[in-house]
């Protein structure tokens, strides 16, 4: 190889160069492109006798100048910013949500005890009482239009899942079709690599990571094994699984993310993190599923609370008050609280009732029932979870079941097996509370029925000769069957006589034939203090008569108090007083927030919530421009760089094209030498 063979050799190194160089040129706005250089090796020298001459240099490789640390760390920064992205977005729109003035609760909690400390102020006027009906409604309506926006939002994050799901699918179909071109030009190239295939590959793999965290695992073979959730193969060699969004069999109203592989699909839900995917699912599973439930037992706990005290009192017309808003526990609602597992046997023919016996006790989780034979034969065994912290409640049903069954809760509510074929393997979703703000609704439609008034009176004989007093009494419940106290419309049944024996003792009577009473009940009382005449909790009768009056100062003996029904009750405000008390009585969280309470506290969560979240998405932002910068740094193309390439391969080109010419010179004056 001598001179001319140089010269050559520098031609075709530096064309190719230049070639190169204006290829990087032309793909500098591509972003996923990677920048290539050329790799030279000197051809294999000669020896002389002089010694050893070289004779050139060839093109080794095209290779792309690429960092794999960094474009590997570049996936996962965008894993992570992604991940906050769609988690900040959609709680962001659920924050706005819950603290707005127009979609919130705050306002219109307000507006109904604002209405009803005014029409209190008059028990008699229509038109106040009309407003309280008004606000009571208005009310009911912005719990569930809450909800309807509440789970408009979780409809449309199951909308994206779906869509993601699809996309998370083609990007594999891609993926492992670029591994089947990738290995069939490695084989053609004997080694070289197809870098633009390469190229797309890693786009289309940080594609993949915007949506779901993922690792990949180089082959031999040049391919890429992808991996998601918890180690399920996307792509494996030339072959690709694929991912679907389907109805949860536990909970229609979510999707379930499914990894569908060759013949068998696997529900994956609970191991997908990162990217867009995994921030709706924490989302949708957390922030959402918390904040449907707060509501709801906020609802449920108003509607019963407001139920409850105006069952106890009259109403303008001297009838015991009815519900205001439809009863918690009716047919329809208790009956949609239990939701049957789709993969039991038999699903279809199984009814679950689950009814709120406490409102305090009530927690915002769902719970799921497991159904199961522990071989020990004679009963069904169960198991209650409680799915916020996993505390399970076990327990046991005799066989054959005598349905209705029981199953007892602590935390305020029952489940009952209603009818069906109830068997080991059954599963039930449990939700006390998931529906309570979609469900509450405005029974009272007459302002009448507001039952302001107490339906007890009390008075003292005038013959008393000590200085003690009765208090007006108030009530506690109504009581059922033969205890009820006015099991006869406009009368106390029975109307009672307290009789004092002494300074201290006294004696209740059944005062029906005031001509001949009949003793209930003896008790004591200390002078000077006010003193309880009967239980204020549920017990035995007598002692327990669903109210309660107290005796204060000093009775002397042979005084009498009296306890009737309340006649005249058209301007009693008593038990509107009490109405009107539920706005500051901790009623939630097992007797420690108001309803007030509980919402702020719902609207501060979600509030820190999205705070938090947002400085943890600044915080990723900021490392993903790091990573993007850190892998353009070594793969991207800088302009200047490549000019200044230019004009050195144009250089050595003409370098080389002018050994080129000497050589001819060198070679011409040879043949002149033989003339």
């Amino acid at each position: 190889m001598g001179l001319l063979g140089i010269g050559v050799s520098g031609l075709n190194v530096s064309q190719t160069a230049l070639r190169v160089t204006g290829n990087n040129i032309a793909n500098a706005g591509s972003p996923s492109y990677s920048r290539q250089r050329v790799e030279l090796e000197t051809r294999q020298e000669q020896l002389f006798g002089a010694g050893f001459l070289g004779t050139g240099s060839d093109v080794a490789d095209i290779a792309r100048v690429i960092d794999q640390f960094k474009i590997d760390q570049l996936r996962r920064d965008t894993t992570a910013f992604h991940a906050l992205d769609s988690f900040t977005t959609n709680i962001g729109q659920l924050d706005s949500l819950l603290a707005s003035q127009n979609g919130g609760l705050s306002d219109g909690i307000s507006d109904f005890y604002s209405a009803l400390e005014a029409s209190i102020q008059d028990p008699s006027s229509a038109p106040a009482r009309q407003v309280v009906i008004s606000a009571a409604e208005s009310l009911a309506k912005n719990f569930n239009t809450l909800y309807d926006r509440i789970l408009a939002q979780r409809s449309a994050i199951n909308s994206q899942l779906t869509s993601f799901s699809a996309q998370i699918s083609s990007l594999g179909v891609g993926i492992a079709e670029l591994n089947g071109a990738i290995e069939e030009q490695l084989g053609r190239g004997q080694g070289a690599e197809p870098n633009e295939l390469l190229d797309e590959r890693d786009e289309l793999l940080r594609q993949l990571s915007e949506l779901v965290s993922v690792q990949v695992v180089p082959e031999s073979t040049g391919s890429v094994n992808v991996f998601i959730g918890n180690g399920q193969t996307l792509v494996v060699g030339k072959l690709a699984n694929t991912v679907d969004a389907r109805p949860s069999p536990t909970d229609p109203g979510n999707k379930d993310i499914v990894f569908v592989g060759q013949g068998s699909t696997q529900v994956i839900t609970q191991f997908i993190s990162g990217g867009k995917m995994g921030g709706l699912l924490d989302v949708r599973n957390s922030t959402f599923g918390d904040a449907i439930n707060d509501i709801g037992r906020l609802a449920l706990a108003f509607a019963d609370t407001l139920n409850q005290q105006n069952q106890v009192g009259l109403d303008l017309e001297g009838n015991v008050g009815q519900n205001i808003f439809r009863d918690i526990n009716s047919s329809l609602t208790s009956g949609q609280r239990a939701i049957v597992d789709s993969n039991n046997v038999n699903a279809a023919d199984r009814n679950v009732n689950v009814t709120v016996d406490d409102v305090g006790a009530l927690t915002t989780s769902d719970y799921t029932l497991n159904l199961f034979d522990d071989g020990a034969g004679g009963d069904l065994d169960y198991r209650l979870i409680r799915q916020s912290d996993n505390t399970v409640v076990t327990g046991a049903l005799t066989l054959p079941l005598a349905l209705p069954q029981t199953i007892t809760s602590a935390d305020g509510f029952t489940i009952t097996l209603t009818s069906g074929s109830f068997q080991a393997g059954d599963n039930y979703t449990i939700q006390p509370t998931a529906n309570g703000a979609r469900d509450i609704l405005l029974e009272m439609t007459r302002p009448q029925e507001l039952a302001y008034a107490a339906p007890i009176a009390t008075d003292a004989n005038l013959g008393n000769t000590g200085t003690g007093t009765i208090s007006a009494g108030s009530m506690i419940e109504l009581l059922n069957g033969a205890g009820q106290p006015f099991a006869t419309p406009g009368q106390l049944s029975p109307p009672l006589l307290i009789r004092f024996t002494s300074a201290t003792a006294y004696t209740v009577f059944d005062n029906s034939n005031p001509a001949v009473p009949v003793a209930q009940f003896s008790g004591t009382i200390v002078p000077g203090q006010s003193n309880k005449i009967f239980l204020d909790a549920p017990g035995a009768l007598p002692q327990y008569t669903g109210f309660q009056v107290e005796i204060n100062g000093a009775p002397a003996a042979q005084d009498e108090f009296t306890i009737g029904y309340n006649s005249n009750s058209t301007s009693d405000n008593r038990n509107g007083v009490v109405l009107g008390a539920t706005r500051t009585t901790n009623t939630i969280e097992s007797g420690t927030l108001t309803f007030e309470d509980a919402y702020g506290t719902l609207v501060e969560e979600a509030g820190t919530r999205t705070a938090q979240a947002n400085i943890s998405l600044d915080a990723a932002r900021s490392l993903l421009v790091q990573s993007q910068q850190a892998r353009d740094s070594v793969a991207g193309v800088n302009l200047d760089e490549e000019a200044a390439n230019l004009i050195k391969f144009e250089q050595a080109y003409s370098a080389s094209a002018q050994v080129i010419s000497v050589a001819r010179q060198i070679f011409d004056t040879l043949l002149q030498s033989f003339r």
